[in-house]
């Protein structure tokens, strides 16, 4: 009986077999020819060892020391401070937070760039511009720090690119000044002061890779 069901199994496959066998290629289940062929192309010499890339020496940011001595001589005497009575130099007091060695536990300054670094260089300099202009406004034009030429906007825009950036404009021309003369005129027009938009002119400038990079 087992060898009976045996061979009926192996006729039914043969018969399976050999019906399918009867099919045009047309009526199989066939994929579509996706390559394309196509000429190889010619992109030259090569090497297997890569070329070392050379970007040259990465930016780093001013030192604590570099700030400590650059802001008074920009601003007239005027320096980062606070305290009770504001007489705390703060780039001595924050010096460890900003990065600075103190040769005792740390030997080498840390310049590289922090969210940390850049609230407190933003707070510097909202306090730093904010002093400088109160100053100048009550100083002769000859004796200002900032605003030497306040009634005219991109000559002093063009003054403070040099003195802060270290980059010279055209005389007349607008090269270099025109988002800081965007700047001033959105502020002003929100405003209405033009005290609040050289404050935002200079915290601009003051926080910028042009000044805090090199």
């Amino acid at each position: 009986m087992r060898f009976r069901s045996f061979m009926l199994a192996i006729a039914l496959a043969c018969g399976c077999t050999a019906e399918d066998s009867k099919l045009t290629p047309a009526e199989l289940d066939t994929f579509e020819d996706h390559w394309t062929p196509t000429e190889p192309e010619d992109r030259g010499d090569a090497t297997l060892i890569p070329p070392l890339e050379r970007d040259g020496r990465a930016a780093r940011r001013m030192t604590v020391d570099q700030l400590r001595r650059t802001i008074p001589a920009l601003f007239g005497g005027i320096t980062w401070t606070g305290g009770r009575n504001g007489t705390v130099n703060l780039f001595d007091f924050l010096s460890r937070t900003l990065g600075e060695a103190d040769c005792v536990q740390v030997t080498q300054s840390n310049t590289n760039p922090s969210p940390l670094f850049a609230k407190f260089m933003d707070d510097m300099a909202g306090q730093v511009c904010g002093r400088a202009i109160q100053a100048d406004a009550t100083a002769a034009p000859a004796a200002r720090v900032l605003l030497p030429y306040a009634d005219d906007v991109d000559r002093n825009l063009r003054f403070l690119r040099l003195k802060l950036h270290g980059i010279s404009g055209p005389e007349g021309g607008t090269d270099g000044i025109a988002e800081l003369r965007r700047l001033y005129d959105e502020i002003l027009a929100d405003t209405s002061r033009a005290s609040d938009a050289w404050l935002g002119v200079c915290v601009e400038m003051l926080t910028a890779p042009e000044f805090m990079a090199y």
